[in-house]
């Protein structure tokens, strides 16, 4: 019940940023916050870090469909492992799995805002649901190295 609580959490707080961005932001606009991060409001139909960002119909509906197959594998691997750490990173990937995907589903996009730069170098925008995916998969990779899962 706990994992379904903290997804939920994750998932509620991704959310919730999104639509205030989507509300508060027009579509492309920004706000300074730094001299090295911005809010935006971009549409990402593509995958991470904007990779085939002018993705089509076909592409949109690939995305959810190997989304969904991530999030079950990861579901299933989640109840195979005894460890905490490896346990909680995966619980990561999946509720920014299921972040993303309620954009995919229901808008066609997924809204990335956080958008770092130096000077006119840019990182991709992302969101919410891409920095615990991140996040996640890196705590995955020190769960592998370390022995947490086999």
């Amino acid at each position: 019940m706990l994992r379904v609580i903290c997804i939920c959490f994750i998932v509620g707080f991704d959310q919730y940023t999104k639509y205030i961005v989507s509300q508060k932001i027009p579509f492309a606009d920004s706000i300074t916050i730094t001299n090295f991060f911005d809010i935006v409001h971009f549409n990402n139909t593509g995958a991470a870090f904007s990779f085939l960002h002018n993705a089509s119909g076909w592409q949109n509906s690939f995305f959810i469909f190997i989304t969904i197959f991530i999030i079950l594998f990861l579901v299933y691997q989640l109840r195979q492992l005894k460890n905490i750490f490896p346990q909680l990173s995966i619980l990561f990937i999946i509720a920014g799995g299921i972040g993303n995907l309620i954009d995919r589903v229901f808008l066609g996009h997924v809204i990335d805002f956080l958008y770092f730069h130096i000077n006119d170098l840019y990182w991709p925008a992302f969101n919410i649901a891409d920095s615990f995916i991140t996040i996640g998969a890196i705590g995955y990779g020190i769960s592998i190295f370390k022995g947490y899962v086999k």
